[in-house]
């Protein structure tokens, strides 16, 4: 969903695009204000102003945003979720505007299954270790579900367990990998 907003952002730079998609696919860490500054000052060579940033925004967050509430979830994931947070601290730390985050979990009807929410701007391995220690918990204790090479960065950088969440076994080593939530 978000790679084809991110297309659809930059429609306008057709000649482009595939050098746009390749620097957004391989800056999965980089919130979407860097990216889309980036993508204007630095691939476009064009001046990046607050008027194109708040269209870029408005226009990606139109084509997401509604996508994600209503989008399949992964199978097992109410499930999982229900399950968890009877009997763990549950969080959830992501690269989407902590605002938009916000709206997706109210519109998922997920918002409660989560004891903090933690979206962009965040520099993921140091909200781990500040989430650790304001639980008085040790780092290995935590276990972290991701889908970028970025989650299994933070994860390993502070010392948590890291299972991806992908299609792809083994895509992020090390760490194991499960396709959905079924079997958890």
């Amino acid at each position: 969903i978000k790679e084809r907003a991110f297309a659809s952002s930059f429609a306008a730079f057709p000649d482009r695009l595939d050098e746009i998609l390749a620097y957004s696919c391989g800056n999965h860490h980089t919130s979407r204000s860097e990216k889309f500054k980036h993508v204007y000052e630095e691939i476009l060579a064009l001046p990046y102003t607050p008027e194109i940033s708040a269209t870029l925004h408005e226009c990606f967050a139109d084509a997401t945003t509604r996508q994600i509430i209503h989008a399949p979830e992964i199978p097992g994931a109410s499930r999982f979720l229900t399950a968890a947070v009877r009997s763990h601290v549950t969080a959830l730390l992501s690269t989407t505007p902590h605002e938009v985050l916000i709206e997706i979990l109210v519109g998922r009807g997920w918002r409660d299954q989560f004891a903090a929410i933690q979206g962009a701007p965040v520099r993921k391995a140091d909200w781990l270790t500040r989430f650790a220690e304001g639980r008085g918990m040790r780092s290995d204790e935590m276990v972290y579900f991701g889908d970028t090479q970025e989650d299994a960065d933070a994860a390993h950088a502070v010392g948590c367990v890291f299972v991806a969440v992908t299609n792809q076994p083994h895509a992020f080593e090390p760490g194991c990998s499960i396709r959905d939530f079924t079997d958890l």
